[in-house]
């Protein structure tokens, strides 16, 4: 009778999770990606490499971006693209199966199921995975939120499992923690957050192999602990490996120390967050023929620049993309020809550079630990204090993190549909009120642009629209020898005349005869004529589609909302309440301690595992934030939400474990005197 209400109570039980789950399934469907199209070194990047990736070509042609991003996010795209997965579908299932993992290494301290039935629904539903900037947005920061939870997971189930399972089952658990570390490890560049964590759970299961040694052979298992960080070796090794196949090296050895001594340069007119000043950057360029080779393309990359960071226009690129403009104005020189050029280009800055300071006509700034950590001086400390305490507010508060529809206009449209195909999600475009937009560009070799009238017309010669072209700098620098290259861009918008008509060609005419028609399709353009049309479309839009594209969006939209707004008005009052259930639970802990009871020991180092991991992170942040740029958000946050509500609850559970604990034991004693 026993058994069968005991496997009653696990059939219930796994019931609520199938449900749970495929709830959380159905809320995502329809849910619009948010492409960034523009973002050359982040959104645009990874897409670039992973449609270069699944076409077996690694992440393609040698440029300035190679090595300045880890691949990893590049990689999952590249493969659920391979495997036709959506990559909200497809993340959507990683986040549950991650959410399962860790509820199972929850479940070795938290035996109610119920509890457990609440710590996975708070878990599986956090809007951090469905938020635009994370959960729309076609970039690694929910993927990685994704790979904390798997991590997290197996460590823990690692940590309880070594001594009593078998050695078959641990090698599953210490080979998920090698591959979700190794893989979050080239994926996003803080991830040295977890480590701490990470070694701390592995030498304490270390500590309990060895102090029972006697008992079982420890020293396989020990090789198993040691497995999370292999695979950090192995994937950091691999990814060197096809590197080094695809460029001859592993990176560009001289590319540190030059950025280094370019932003490191004493200025006499210092400013804050800004390492590179304008006047200095104007004094390197005397003291360094190398850099001076690049000046015009430097000085229109930092002009572009400008214009984005916290203070546009003011002349000075801030330390958060100074990085980028420089490599910018480099690529724009033809520094980045091959891994060889650009080493020797950078070679040459900091040899010219440091000769010049060793000579004297240049200081070098002393940089110390305290000052690279803002710790240098009383008021100092008090700002990064003050700055970790504004991402635990911030955290806690979960703020912004909504869905949304993501209507693309502007810059955003050109590429989006790229995006589109890698991700086998829709995109929503709503800037138009026709029935049909269309934007891209097209240059006829054989003729002058300025001498055609071009037009869109159907199959029968009905013309739609007369094209205007604006300026295409970027075209005539890709097709030099296209006549009107240097203008032909176009945005197009018409009705189909009261009918549906998904055939439409672009047709060009001089003095009145038709010399080129191209057949439009949703991946470029095609000729129909013998003379040759060079010509790309960005987008191809149908009003009917994208109107049946937002309804969709909205409902799912509308349902993650739902969820977010749940979450933000709970979870800070979670957020305190667990910061002083802890507080209670340490306290109650070390009277039970004390006593030889270490019944909350497991579950207390969980906790406080979690709480100093979230620490670092937040220093982190807070470092970025007051040295470099604006850090403190939820994408760069992201891994933090789930992570603080999970402590929250366990330390909730641990608080209420310990003080009914306390009531059953003096109501016991009482009933016995």
């Amino acid at each position: 009778m026993n058994a069968k209400q005991g496997i009653k109570r696990i059939n219930w039980f796994l019931a609520v999770i199938a449900a749970l789950s495929l709830i959380k399934i159905w809320m995502v469907q329809g849910l619009v990606i948010y492409p960034i199209p523009a973002a050359a070194c982040d959104d645009a990047l990874m897409a670039d490499w992973a449609l270069n990736i699944a076409g077996g070509k690694w992440t393609g042609p040698f440029n300035n971006y190679i090595f300045m991003k880890e691949v990893g996010f590049a990689i999952y795209l590249a493969v659920l693209h391979r495997l036709h997965l959506s990559y909200i579908t497809g993340t959507t299932l990683l986040y549950i199966a991650g959410c399962m993992i860790l509820l199972y290494g929850i479940s070795h301290v938290v035996q109610r199921k119920w509890l457990l039935c609440v710590i996975y629904t708070v878990t599986l539903f956090h809007p951090i995975m469905t938020a635009v900037e994370t959960g729309q947005r076609v970039y690694r920061n929910g993927f990685a939120v994704t790979l904390l939870l798997w991590l997290f997971g197996s460590l823990l189930n690692l940590y309880f499992e070594i001594r009593e399972e078998s050695f078959r089952r641990n090698c599953i658990w210490a080979v998920l923690a090698a591959g979700s570390l190794g893989f979050l490890w080239e994926t996003k560049s803080d991830t040295i957050w977890i480590l701490p964590f990470t070694l701390v759970i592995l030498a304490v299961a270390a500590g309990i192999l060895i102090k029972n040694r006697k008992e079982a052979r420890p020293f396989p298992k020990l090789i198993l602990l040691c497995m999370p960080f292999l695979g950090i070796l192995f994937f950091s090794k691999t990814i060197d490996l096809l590197n080094t196949i695809a460029y001859g090296d592993t990176g560009i050895p001289y590319y540190g120390p030059a950025m280094g001594i370019l932003t490191g340069v004493e200025s006499e007119n210092p400013i804050e967050n800004v390492s590179l000043p304008r006047e200095t950057l104007q004094r390197l360029y005397e003291l360094s023929p190398t850099l001076a080779s690049a000046k015009d393309e430097i000085e229109d990359a930092m002009d572009r620049y400008d214009e984005a960071d916290t203070h546009p226009k003011d002349g000075n690129v801030e330390d958060g993309w100074i990085g980028w403009a420089l490599l910018r104005g480099f690529d724009g020189a033809g520094c980045y020809k091959d891994c060889r050029t650009a080493n020797k280009f950078f070679e040459n800055v900091y040899e010219e550079l440091h000769e010049a300071a060793e000579q004297g006509e240049l200081k070098l700034a002393k940089r110390s630990f305290s000052d690279a950590y803002h710790i240098a001086d009383g008021k100092e400390r008090k700002e990064l204090l003050s700055a970790i305490g504004q991402c635990f507010q911030y955290v806690a508060g979960h703020q912004y993190l909504f869905s949304d529809i993501c209507s693309l206009e502007g810059d955003d449209i050109a590429g989006s549909q790229r995006f589109e195909l890698l991700t086998r999600n829709h995109a929503y475009y709503g800037m138009f009120d026709t029935d049909y937009y269309c934007v891209g560009w097209a240059a006829f070799p054989q003729y002058d642009l300025k001498e055609l009238k071009v037009y869109i017309e159907d199959a029968e010669g009905h013309q739609f629209v007369h094209l205007d072209f604006e300026e295409s700098p970027d075209v005539k620098e890709k097709y030099p020898q296209a006549e009107g290259a240097e203008k032909c861009r176009y945005v197009a918008e018409w009705d189909g005349g009261g009918k549906e008509n998904t055939d439409f060609f672009l047709v060009a005419y001089e003095k009145e005869q038709q010399v080129v028609k191209a057949r439009i399709t949703q991946t470029g353009l095609a000729d129909v004529s013998e003379e040759e049309c060079v010509g790309s479309i960005d987008g191809f839009f149908q009003q009917g589609g994208q109107q049946m594209i937002r309804q969709e969006a909205q409902k799912a939209a509308d349902r993650c909302n739902i969820v977010y707004n749940i979450y933000h008005f709970f979870c800070p009052i979670l957020a305190l309440a667990g910061a002083a259930a802890y507080a209670v639970f340490t306290v109650l802990s070390v009277l039970e301690w004390r006593k030889r009871q270490y019944d909350t020991v497991n579950l207390w180092l969980i906790i406080t595992g979690i709480g100093l991991s979230l620490l670092i992170l937040f220093l982190g942040v807070a470092v970025t934030h007051l040295e470099k740029c604006p850090a403190i958000s939820y994408m760069y946050l992201s891994a933090a939400y789930p992570m603080l509500n999970l402590a929250a609850m366990l330390s909730l559970a641990g608080c209420a474990a310990v003080v009914m604990r306390l009531v059953q034991k003096k109501e016991t004693g009482m009933a016995f005197q």
